[in-house]
C-alpha cells in the first residue's frame, strides 16, 4: 500500500471483496497511480493534493476528483488534518446495471481528458455532503449490510457527479452511442497495445471499414485523429512513469511506443511544454518542497 503509516481506518476491496475501497488518513502519500477513480474529501485541517502538474489546496468541505491513471500525491499541512478517500473500481456498478446501460455513463469517467471539475467546495446543504456523511456513518458503525448501504451511497455519488460536476456534457446517446460502441474494439485494442506499432489500416479492418471511413468515424467520436489519440495515451503513460519510477528516459520512450527518443522528446515537448527531463525535475522539486 502506498500510504505512509497514515491510515486511521479502512475498508479495502482486497480484503472485503467489494469493488470499492474507503479509508481515512491524516498524513502524506507519495506519487502513485492506479486503475480506478479516486475521490478525496477533506474532513479536518488543510491538505495539498498534487495531480499531474497541479497543486490543489484543500480545506474542510473540499472534494477532489482524480481520474483513473492520473499520477497524484497528498501532503497534510497540519497535524490534525484528515481526509476520506474513496477508490471506485470500474466494476462497482456491474452488479446493478447491464453492460449496455453502463456503457452510456462509463464514457464520462474513462476519457483520457476529464469531464469533471477537479475540486468542489461542499456545503451542508449539498446532497453530496449528506451522502458522504452517511458513507462515513455506515463505515464507522458497520451494522448489518453496511457494505450494501455504502455501495448504494457510492452509486448516488456517481450520479451526483454526472448531474452536477461536469465541465462539459458529452452527448453519447443515439447515433453517437452506436458509433462509440462500434469503435470500442479499436479503443480496447489501443489501450492494451499503444506501446506497440498500431496501423490505421489494421484498426479499420478490425471493425470492417475502409481507412477513410475509419478516420472519419474516429475523429467524429473521439474529437481527435487516430495518431493524436495514440500520442495522448503514450504521453500520459510516459508522464506517469517519469513521476513514479526512476527509469531512464530512453527506456521510458521505448516502453510507451517510441523507438526514437528524439521524436519522443519532440512529441512530449509539444504536448507538455517542456522536455521529459524537465518534467521529472519539476515534479521532484515539488515533491521535495511540498510533500
Amino acid at each position: 500500500m502506498y500510504l505512509e503509516n497514515s491510515i486511521t481506518n479502512s475498508l479495502h476491496s482486497e480484503s472485503s471483496q467489494l469493488p470499492f475501497s474507503v479509508f481515512f488518513y491524516h498524513t502524506n502519500s507519495s506519487w502513485h497511480w492506479h486503475e480506478f477513480l479516486e475521490l478525496i474529501y477533506c474532513l479536518k485541517g488543510t491538505y495539498q493534493v498534487w495531480v499531474n502538474d497541479s497543486c490543489i489546496p484543500c480545506i474542510p468541505g473540499d472534494f477532489v476528483i482524480i481520474d483513473a491513471k492520473e499520477p497524484h500525491a497528498t501532503k497534510a499541512m497540519e497535524l490534525d488534518s484528515e481526509i476520506m478517500v474513496i477508490q471506485v473500481e470500474s466494476n462497482t456498478f456491474s452488479l446493478t446495471f447491464t453492460d449496455s446501460m453502463l456503457s452510456r455513463y462509463h464514457h464520462y469517467f474513462d476519457n483520457s481528458t476529464s469531464n469533471f471539475q477537479r475540486k468542489i467546495q461542499i456545503t451542508k446543504s449539498d446532497m453530496l455532503y449528506h451522502l458522504l456523511g452517511d458513507l462515513k456513518s455506515e463505515f464507522s458503525q458497520k451494522e448489518m449490510a453496511f457494505e450494501l448501504s455504502m455501495k448504494a451511497d457510492i452509486e448516488k455519488i456517481y450520479v451526483y457527479l454526472l448531474r452536477n460536476c461536469q465541465i462539459r456534457q458529452p452527448k453519447i446517446f443515439g447515433k453517437q452511442l452506436k458509433d462509440l460502441m462500434r469503435l470500442q474494439p479499436v479503443l480496447d485494442f489501443i489501450e492494451m497495445n499503444y506501446h506497440k506499432t498500431i496501423r490505421q489500416k489494421d484498426m479499420a479492418q478490425l471493425i470492417f471499414l475502409s481507412v477513410a471511413s475509419f478516420c472519419r468515424l474516429f475523429k467524429r467520436v473521439m474529437g481527435k485523429t487516430f495518431s493524436e489519440y495514440i500520442n495522448a495515451l503514450r504521453i500520459r503513460e510516459a508522464k506517469r512513469l517519469l513521476l513514479v519510477t526512476n527509469e531512464k528516459i530512453i527506456n521510458i520512450s521505448i516502453s510507451v511506443g517510441y523507438d526514437n527518443v528524439t521524436y519522443f522528446n519532440k512529441v512530449f515537448r509539444q504536448k507538455c511544454g517542456l522536455s521529459p527531463g524537465s518534467y521529472r525535475k519539476n515534479a521532484d522539486l515539488s515533491n521535495t518542497s511540498s510533500i
